[in-house]
């Protein structure tokens, strides 16, 4: 069995190229929070259960392209796993970047992914998708 910090790299590292995959080590009752207005981003606010969780994440792919994504582990205690990740997105409706640091608390029950909490600078997101998603 892997430990909470290889797991949650493991499934950093998968997100890159295999964004299904790495929903395969997900809890079925996994909460998801982001603090986003969900008005402005969709994945904004609190998702919770697998499905939801899984169809928003891989949506997000559809609306922004990878362009640089680094996660570095920050800290591993006990089930709980901070990281930061280094984002540069191209966000295809506009064709704009958007570049941000995001900081990312894991907590994993029994080998999975139970709860995601991420951190991003909320007021620079939600202006830059109001900007770019005016009128789509």
């Amino acid at each position: 069995m892997q430990t909470p910090r290889d797991l949650v790299q493991t499934v950093l590292n998968r997100w890159a190229d295999d964004p299904a995959g790495a929903m395969g080590m997900v809890a079925p009752d996994i909460v998801y929070t982001l603090n986003v207005d969900p008005d402005a981003l969709q994945i904004g606010g609190e998702t919770v259960g697998w499905d939801a969780v899984k169809d928003m994440m891989l949506n997000l792919r559809n609306v922004f392209d990878y362009l640089v994504y680094r996660p570095q582990i920050v800290s591993a205690e006990g089930d709980m796993v901070r990281a930061r990740i280094e984002l540069i997105l191209r966000h295809r409706p506009s064709g704009e970047l958007l570049m941000i640091q995001m900081r990312t608390v894991v907590v994993v029950r029994d080998n999975l992914i139970a709860r995601v909490d991420e951190y991003v600078d909320a007021p620079m997101v939600e202006t830059f998708m109001r900007l770019f998603n005016a009128g789509q």
